[in-house]
């Protein structure tokens, strides 16, 4: 029993750092291949995301947005948000982006 109550305490943070350090920054990737710029870059991620080029300044912008800030500023969907989001963090990982078409949805039948 004395082994769990350890184990528990060693999980809890201390000090005033561990509580207050704060999210760690995500780097900004540098454009490669084909893709140069915002629009280009949600031409290619497909679901009509180029629509929403216009909205986002810079290359810095575009992975720097939060989804707040896209909902607010930008009035983008929920789904956009997620889309172009996800595709942010891929790109980061290094794959290279691709049009994934969205499954159709089934209609109910009785």
């Amino acid at each position: 029993m004395n082994y769990t109550f350890t184990r528990c305490l060693a999980r809890i943070p201390t000090g005033v750092r561990s509580i207050h350090g704060g999210a760690v920054k995500k780097a900004i990737p540098a454009p490669r291949g084909d893709i140069k710029d915002p629009a280009t870059f949600l031409t290619k991620i497909g679901r009509n995301s180029a629509s929403f080029a216009d909205k986002f300044k810079s290359w810095d912008h575009l992975f720097t947005a939060t989804s707040a800030e896209m909902k607010a500023d930008m009035g983008l969907s929920a789904e956009q948000r997620r889309w172009i989001l996800n595709w942010t963090e891929k790109y980061r990982q290094g794959v290279v982006p691709y049009a994934i078409r969205a499954k159709p949805i089934k209609k109910k039948t009785k």
